[in-house]
């Protein structure tokens, strides 16, 4: 099975959606981008909810775009859930079912096996209004799979969750993926949640995806400027090219003279750098490179890292992390920084 989309638009007033991409079998598909951009009218067109102007949406080869909601068999997890306070668990989850005039002990078998699946067994007679925050989520996901949906989609469902409840169901989310491997489209905002759920992000702005392709490739090798700085996995530098080819270039930057290898993103006009952050080190735990000499202006121990702000020579401010056991010299103190070249690229800036 898979979701097509292909020049699906819609506008509202003067926010106009234009949108083409697919999803695969199995693959979970992140729909990021910051609030405005169009993720939940994206989902909202797919599930029917509402209406496109233009373009095609299929599933599994068959087009839906004309087709109601309840006949697009896609199952959605919304942000506020929509579980009903009058039904106990059970038929929560099995309320499509019933609208389908499924059996009743056919229901019963879909309601245990999905509960088992979130990790609820036993649920079928609780109220809503007695599971915790998690439970809820849990429940939602449990009756989207009961429908033995031909899609997934899921709209920011744990936003709403303190900090370990969401880590603890997001690990959840990804073993129950693996039960039920059809296509999945998740929308959120989080940048952390994007990296561990997806396959892939198509990162959104402006009712359009701005760069699309595999989480590991947009928080560590982003193509855009736009990227960069919503992953925010590094920082951007403005440059020079002194000269290069079709291989390589020389650039003069904050950091000194380097030697950029992956110059696919590069313009011309308006070089601009990408810096990762582990790109950049205190000379101490760095990798070899480039060296570059600066001043600690102040650090702040965050538990797992320590992170520094560095002043150059020219006034520029670099973020650099370090080790949290690592004793690093007082404010005001000059240090050297290495820098692995390697790691930096160009990246095409916003217009």
């Amino acid at each position: 099975m898979s979701i097509e989309v292909r020049q699906l638009e819609k506008t509202y007033g003067d926010f106009s959606l234009s949108l083409d991409f697919s999803v695969s079998d199995g693959e979970t598909l992140i729909l990021a981008g910051p609030s405005g951009c169009g993720k939940t009218t994206a989902l909202s067109l797919i599930a029917g909810l509402i209406q496109g102007d233009r373009g095609a949406i299929t599933i599994d080869g068959k087009s839906v775009e004309s087709a109601p909601p309840w006949k697009r068999n896609i199952a959605v997890v919304f942000q506020d859930l929509a579980l009903f306070p009058h039904l106990d668990v059970g038929r929560n989850v099995t309320y499509g079912l019933f609208i389908r005039g499924i059996p009743k002990a056919v229901r019963r078998a879909a309601a245990a096996e999905k509960l088992k699946t979130v990790r609820l067994s036993g649920y079928e007679r609780r109220r809503i209004q007695t599971l915790s925050g998690g439970e809820k989520q849990r429940a939602a996901i449990a009756r989207a799979l009961a429908q033995d949906p031909r899609a997934l989609l899921l709209d920011e469902p744990f936003s709403s969750l303190d900090a370990p409840l969401r880590k603890e169901l997001r690990e959840e989310f990804l073993e129950i993926r693996k039960q039920s491997p059809v296509p999945c489209i998740f929308v959120t905002h989080d940048r952390e949640e994007a990296a561990m759920l997806g396959d892939r992000i198509a990162l959104m702005s402006q009712g359009s995806i701005a760069e699309i392709g595999k989480s590991r490739d947009l928080f560590l090798e982003p193509k855009t400027e736009f990227a960069a700085r919503f992953f925010g996995f590094g920082q951007l530098l403005p440059c020079r090219i002194l000269e290069g080819n079709d291989r390589a270039v020389a650039a003069e930057t904050p950091l000194g003279r380097l030697r950029v290898r992956d110059i696919s993103s590069l313009n011309p006009e308006k070089p601009l750098l990408f810096v990762p952050r582990d790109a950049l080190g205190f000379e101490e735990n760095g990798r070899h490179g480039t060296a570059v000499s600066g001043i600690i202006r102040k650090s702040l121990f965050q538990g797992e890292r320590i992170l520094s702000e560095v002043e150059l020579q020219d006034k520029t401010l670099l973020a650099i992390e370090a080790d949290p056991r690592m004793e690093l010299p007082p404010e005001g103190s000059k240090v050297r920084l290495r820098v692995d070249e390697s790691l930096i690229r160009f990246v095409q800036p916003t217009a």
